[in-house]
């Protein structure tokens, strides 16, 4: 079972406030645009998924069920990216369809 990724949210931690919303998929990634009190922009990035951690604890992780997970701030330039507009972001993650 894949859990996938919400296509409206309030961002934690970092990016506390802002909101992230859903705009593209394809079957290789997602383009959401982020709108802060100060600015919008996009962010494209290729889908990646992770077990599911059932117990923080012990480390222990699903055999079976994963999750779709967004970039961290430390996976921008590697899988993610930050983009001008919508078709700067579909072309980006369209590269990796081919």
């Amino acid at each position: 079972m894949l859990q996938k990724l919400e296509s409206q949210f309030t961002g934690k931690g970092e990016v506390k406030g802002f909101n992230f919303q859903q705009v593209y998929k394809n079957e290789k990634g997602y383009v959401y645009k982020v709108h802060s009190q100060e600015s919008e922009y996009f962010e494209a990035f290729l889908r990646k998924s992770t077990a599911l951690c059932i117990n923080f604890e012990k480390r222990e992780y699903s055999q079976t069920v994963f999750k779709e997970i967004y970039p961290k701030s430390k996976d921008f330039g590697v899988w993610a990216w930050t983009v001008g507009s919508l078709k700067d972001g579909i072309n980006k993650i369209s590269k990796f369809a081919e």
